[in-house]
C-alpha cells in the first residue's frame, strides 16, 4: 500500500470525505422524505380542490337544467384539463359520463381505487363523482382537426397538454442534492487536500529537520511561520536545537578546559618526577613541596568536578533543617580569616542577630560561603578588604560578599557562573582556580530555591550576592 495512504494528511482527506458522505446521506434522505411529504399533502389538497371544483361545476349545472342532461361533455373537458378520470353516477346508480366507456365489471373494480364524492343540490344527493388518482389519463376523443404532414419528434397534442406526475418533482430534488452534493464533496476534498497540504509542510520541515538532528546536525532550524499550534511547535523545535546545540557546544568547552586543567599540572609533576628520576633535581623539601602542590590542585579540580555532577544530577538531595544564617555566615567568615591576614586582607561580618532561622543544608550553605570568600579574597590586592553582610527581607534571607578588588569587566559579568570560566585568558592558575567555584555555588543556591548574582565594576571590586527564602511565618529582623 502506499506510503500516502499512511500520512497525515491522507487520513484529514479521508476523514473529511467520510464526513461529507455522512452529512450527504442524511441531507439526502430528509430532504426526500420533506419532498415525498410535501407532494403527498399536495396531491391531497389538489384533490380536495378538485373535488371541491367539480362538486361546485356539476351542482351548477344540474340546478340549472334541472337533470343530468349533457353532463358528459362537461365530465370530458373536466377530466381532460386535470389529467384524471372522472366518472359521474347519478342517485339511482346509473353512470352518466364515464369518458373511457368501461363496462359494469371493469367499473366496479376502478371504483376502489377511486375517491367519491356526494352532488349536493339544495341539501339533496343528486349524484356521486367518482376522481382517479393523479397519473390516470382519460382518453378524451376530440374533434378531428385536418391532417396536416407529420413533423419529426413533434409531441401529440396530449402529450404537450399532459402535466407531468408529482412524484417527478421529489425525484428531480433528489437527483439536483446528489448531483449538488457530490460536486460540492468532491471540490471539499480537493480544497481540503490543498489545504493540508499547506499546513503539513511545516510538519514535513520538522521530520525532515527532526532526522537531521538524531544524526548529530544540531545546527537545524525551521522557519516560524504563523501564530498557531505548528508555528508554536517550530518555535519549540528551534529552541530545543539551540539548547542541544549549546549543551554541546559547553560539553566541548567543559572537556577542553578540563584538559587543560590537567595537562599542566600532570605535566610538571611528570617533570620534577623524571628530573628526580635522572638525578638533575635532588628529592628535597622544596622538590616535594611542589609536586605536593600540583597534587593537591588536582584533588581539587577533581573534588569540585565531582561536586558539581553531584549537584547536577536528578537524585542530588539537601538535608535540611532549620539554621539561623548569621551563624553559619560567622563560621564560614572565622574558617577564612587566616587565609585572608596572610594576604593582608581585612574580612568582616555584619549581621542582624534577630533573624530567624532558614530551612537550609548548612554543609552545602558553607560551601556557598567558601567558594564566595575564596574568590574575593583571592582578587582582592593587599590592604583591601572584604565585607559579609547578612540581612533578610520578608520573604528572603540575604547573604553579601563585597571585596575591593579588581572588579569584573561587562562582558565578562554574565558568565562568571559558567564553568570552568575565568576572566584572564591566559588561565594561570596564580589568578584563581579552575573556574568551578562559582558555577558550584549557583547549583546549590538554586538547589535550595533561591538565587544568586555579581555585581561589578571595573577598579572598584565585585560584590556577589545570594538569597534563601524564608520560612512561612518568619517576620524579618529590625
Amino acid at each position: 500500500m502506499p506510503r500516502w495512504f499512511f500520512s497525515l494528511q491522507a487520513r484529514l482527506v479521508i476523514g473529511f470525505a467520510i464526513v461529507l458522505a455522512l452529512a450527504l446521506a442524511g441531507v439526502s434522505a430528509w430532504s426526500s422524505f420533506s419532498a415525498h411529504r410535501e407532494v403527498r399533502d399536495l396531491r391531497v389538497a389538489t384533490n380536495e380542490a378538485l373535488s371541491a371544483r367539480l362538486h361546485e361545476t356539476l351542482a351548477a349545472h344540474y340546478a340549472a337544467k334541472g337533470d343530468w342532461k349533457d353532463v358528459d361533455g362537461i365530465a370530458a373537458q373536466v377530466a381532460f384539463v386535470s389529467g384524471r378520470d372522472i366518472v359521474l353516477v347519478d342517485e339511482d346508480g346509473a353512470v352518466l359520463a364515464d369518458p373511457k366507456k368501461r363496462g359494469i365489471a371493469e367499473l366496479a373494480k376502478a371504483k376502489r381505487a377511486y375517491s367519491s364524492s356526494e352532488v349536493m343540490v339544495d341539501g339533496r344527493q343528486v349524484g356521486l363523482v367518482l376522481i382517479s388518482p393523479p397519473g390516470i389519463r382519460s382518453v378524451v376523443t376530440l374533434r378531428k382537426a385536418p391532417e396536416r404532414p407529420p413533423f419529426p419528434d413533434r409531441p401529440s397534442l396530449h402529450e404537450r397538454l399532459q402535466e407531468p406526475p408529482l412524484a417527478r418533482f421529489s425525484d428531480t430534488v433528489n437527483r439536483s442534492l446528489i448531483v449538488s452534493g457530490v460536486g460540492a464533496g468532491a471540490l471539499g476534498v480537493v480544497l481540503v487536500a490543498l489545504m493540508s497540504r499547506r499546513a503539513l509542510r511545516s510538519v514535513r520541515r520538522l521530520t525532515a529537520a527532526a532526522q537531521k538532528l538524531g544524526k548529530g546536525d544540531l545546527s537545524q532550524r525551521v522557519p516560524v511561520s504563523g501564530r498557531d499550534e505548528v508555528g508554536e511547535l517550530s518555535r519549540t523545535f528551534n529552541a530545543m536545537a539551540q539548547g542541544l546545540q549549546d549543551a554541546e557546544r559547553q560539553r566541548r568547552n567543559m572537556v577542553a578546559d578540563v584538559a587543560h586543567e590537567l595537562r599542566n599540572p600532570l605535566s610538571n609533576i611528570r617533570g620534577y618526577v623524571e628530573a628526580v628520576r635522572d638525578g638533575v633535581l635532588e628529592a628535597d623539601e622544596a622538590t616535594i613541596g611542589s609536586i605536593h602542590r600540583q597534587t593537591m590542585y588536582l584533588s581539587k579540580l577533581v573534588e569540585d568536578l565531582r561536586l558539581l555532577a553531584e549537584t547536577e544530577s536528578a537524585d542530588f538531595r539537601l538535608h535540611l533543617e532549620p539554621a539561623p544564617m548569621a551563624e553559619v555566615a560567622a563560621r564560614s567568615v572565622e574558617a577564612h580569616r587566616p587565609q585572608a591576614q596572610a594576604k593582608g586582607v581585612s574580612l568582616s561580618i555584619s549581621a542582624q542577630t534577630a533573624l530567624q532561622e532558614v530551612e537550609m543544608d548548612k554543609t552545602r550553605i558553607e560551601q556557598v560561603l567558601g567558594n564566595l570568600l575564596q574568590n574575593a579574597i583571592r582578587h582582592t590586592p593587599g590592604g583591601g578588604r572584604v565585607d559579609v553582610t547578612v540581612d533578610a527581607s520578608e520573604s528572603a534571607v540575604r547573604v553579601a560578599v563585597a571585596d575591593t578588588g579588581e572588579g569584573i569587566s561587562p562582558d565578562d559579568l554574565p558568565h562568571v557562573f559558567d564553568r570552568l570560566f575565568r576572566a584572564d585568558p591566559s588561565r594561570a592558575r596564580s589568578t584563581g582556580g579552575a573556574g568551578l567555584g562559582l558555577t558550584i555555588a549557583r547549583q546549590l543556591v538554586e538547589a535550595h530555591g533561591g538565587a544568586i548574582r555579581a555585581e561589578s565594576e571595573p577598579g572598584k571590586g565585585s560584590r556577589f550576592v545570594f538569597e534563601l527564602p524564608r520560612r512561612p511565618g518568619d517576620a524579618a529582623g529590625p
